[in-house]
Order: structure tokens, then sequence, then C-alpha cells
């Protein structure tokens, strides 16, 4: 994977999409559906227990949602987010207009917001137009042709298009992301993951 360089000029328009890496882990993630609905909901229905119930339900309509929007984000080619000298562009899957254009002069002000949902970090590039709703953007990391731009890194590019930089040059950000998950923890839930499939496989052929 090709890395930025400090200084580098971005030419505009600049196209983002998702990243690799965040396709592959939501398809696989995707996988897990199908032990989770046809062996998973029986079990715990067996079991009366109702809150593991509503929490395997919580996490397939997630998985569903989360493959479901990818799946369309690949479908329709489109950049996540486009930016350009007069304003940004948004690829809303869902709603309609699937694309939506904002002008940096309809627009008050960009931030930047980060929550955290069970250990779970979630960065918002946050617009707040001259007239509407408050406007909040989940961000990943993201393609910029061959390189891969942290959260920050790309919010920053949006900041310094909506200041009237005529040219945007690339400058790298470090992230202190949360420890969330050691290694080994990571090779569990991947062996996890590859043992639900088998189980799966064998229930299905057999």
């Amino acid at each position: 994977m090709q890395k930025l360089q400090k200084g580098q000029v971005l030419k505009y328009p600049i196209d983002l999409y998702l990243s690799k890496k965040n396709i592959a882990l939501m398809l696989v993630l995707g996988l897990l559906l199908f032990p989770l609905f046809f062996y998973g909901v029986p079990w715990v229905q067996e079991k009366n227990d109702w809150l593991a119930l509503v929490s395997i339900w919580f996490f397939i309509v997630l998985i569903f949602f989360g493959v479901i929007v990818v799946l369309l984000t690949l479908i329709k080619g489109k950049p996540v987010l486009q930016i350009t000298d007069t304003g940004i562009t948004l690829l809303q899957v869902i709603r309609r207009p699937q694309q939506r254009y904002l002008s940096w002069q309809d627009i008050e002000c960009i931030g930047i917001d980060c929550q955290v949902i069970k250990h779970h970090e979630i960065w918002l590039l946050v617009i707040q137009p001259k007239q509407g709703k408050l406007i909040q953007c989940p961000i990943k990391p993201m393609r910029y042709k061959d390189a891969i731009l942290n959260e920050m890194e790309v919010i920053h590019l949006v900041q310094l298009a909506f200041e009237g930089r005529s040219a945007i040059h690339y400058e790298p950000i470090e992230m202190e992301r949360m420890k969330l998950l050691t290694p080994r923890m990571k090779w569990l839930i991947l062996a996890l993951i590859l043992s639900c499939l088998a189980v799966y496989l064998f229930l299905l052929f057999k």
C-alpha cells in the first residue's frame, strides 16, 4: 500500500473510498449471520433467555445493515466523500438523494467528534449548515488512490478545503487509538468466526 509523503499536493476533486480492510472485515462478519440466525436464535429460544435473544437479534440486524451498506457502496462505485474547492459531497447509501452536496458557502463550521460506545470508538465529521440540522457523518479510515488515510487525516482535509485552500497539502496525523483488542484476542475472535463457519457448513451438508 502506497503512502503519501508529507507536503504532497492532493488535487481536486479528492475522492475518498472505503478501505479494503473495512470492506473485508464487514463481509467476514456477514458470515456470522447464518449460524447466528439458524442455530443461535433457536438455541436461545429453547433456553428461554430473552436477554440473550434480544442481544443476538441486535447483532444480526447490525451486521446485516452493515453488510448491505458495504455492498450497495461497492455496487454504486462512487466515493464515500468527494472534496472539491466548492464543496463536499456525501454518499448516502440508504437515504435519498443518494449523494448530498454541500457548498462551502452554505456551511457555518466543521468539526470532529468522538463517541465511545461499549469500548468502540466512532469518529464523526460534524457539519453545521447555515440553515438546517446538524450533520454527523461517521468516518472510517478511507482510501485515496492507493493510500489509506486515518479518520483525523480525512477530517483535516475537509477542514483545509473548507478554509478555501487552493491546494491541499497532505499532513500525516498520528492517532492514539484505544487498545481494545490484544493480538491474542484478535486471533481468538478469528478462530471463533472460522469455527462458527465450519460448524454451519458441517450441519448444512450433514
